[in-house]
């Protein structure tokens, strides 16, 4: 078995244990909906028509289909041969994972970079280098947008540890940390976007019940163990990164 063999092997492998089934690739839930409207409503962004998004780590497409709804200035890389495949099959501009974003740009800049469950699979100097390389190629008001398993969290233990290609768990202070080193400005740190309301009175009881139970929890943790620093003691948590105000990528014009 050659190495293109076993890549392939290994991609369907981890499909497979994910439960990525072709039919779903680029299909999303009702919550997914909810979810991911949250998240950008709790951002500065607003998509549109002339919206450009990239996405790192498509996995099966289901924020890659919410986002083709309104654009269709879609970009997205993907580590595993299989999904770049199923990407390909439907339309979707996908390219195999890099850590240079220019070598897949070709001259474009980006609105919005998602990063959803990237980021702990990669070692500190590969996050560095990403990020770095997308910076490059974010438009003068665009965001990166990161989820990845809380390190702030006693919580997140499941998450990180519950996938053995996770290497690197980042809480808030690494990623203060990070885009210092990188000169880019921390717009928030925050727990993932919850929706309450949309999914019926059942949820939205057992929701609301779920929201105070973590404020109070939260509230008690980061006032007994971290001097009420803003810790996110959810197992994942949400950073938005943007350009410093005084810089601007070397070109911001709109490009197809």
């Amino acid at each position: 078995m050659n190495s293109e063999d076993v890549a392939t092997r290994n991609g369907c492998d981890y499909v497979a244990w994910k439960h990525w089934h072709d039919s779903a690739f680029g299909t999303f839930s009702a919550y997914d909906n909810l979810y991911f409207s949250a998240e950008l409503r709790s951002s500065s962004l607003r998509l549109d028509s002339e919206t450009r998004v990239l996405e790192i780590g498509f996995g099966n497409g289901s924020f890659c289909g919410w986002v083709r709804q309104t654009t269709k200035n879609y970009v997205g890389t993907e580590s595993n041969p299989v999904l770049i495949e199923r990407a390909l099959s439907t339309g979707i501009e996908a390219h195999p994972a890099t850590l240079n974003i220019e070598q897949i740009s070709s001259g474009r800049i980006f609105d919005l970079i998602a990063i959803f469950d990237v980021l702990e699979h990669l070692e500190i100097d590969s996050i560095l280098t990403l990020l770095q390389s997308c910076k490059r190629v974010l438009s003068s008001q665009g965001l990166v947008l990161i989820r990845v398993p809380s390190g702030d969290s006693p919580f997140a233990a499941h998450l990180f540890h519950g996938d053995i290609t996770h290497k690197t768990l980042l809480g808030s202070m690494a990623i203060r940390q990070i885009a210092g080193m990188l000169n880019m400005q921390v717009q928030a740190i925050k727990e993932p976007a919850f929706p309450i309301t949309g999914l019926g009175p059942a949820a939205v009881l057992r929701r609301s019940g779920v929201s105070i139970v973590r404020s109070m929890v939260t509230s008690l943790i980061n006032a007994a163990y971290h001097g009420n620093e803003p810790m996110v003691l959810t197992p994942n948590l949400v950073a938005i990164l943007s350009q410093k105000s005084d810089q601007s990528p070397l070109s911001d014009q709109r490009k197809s």
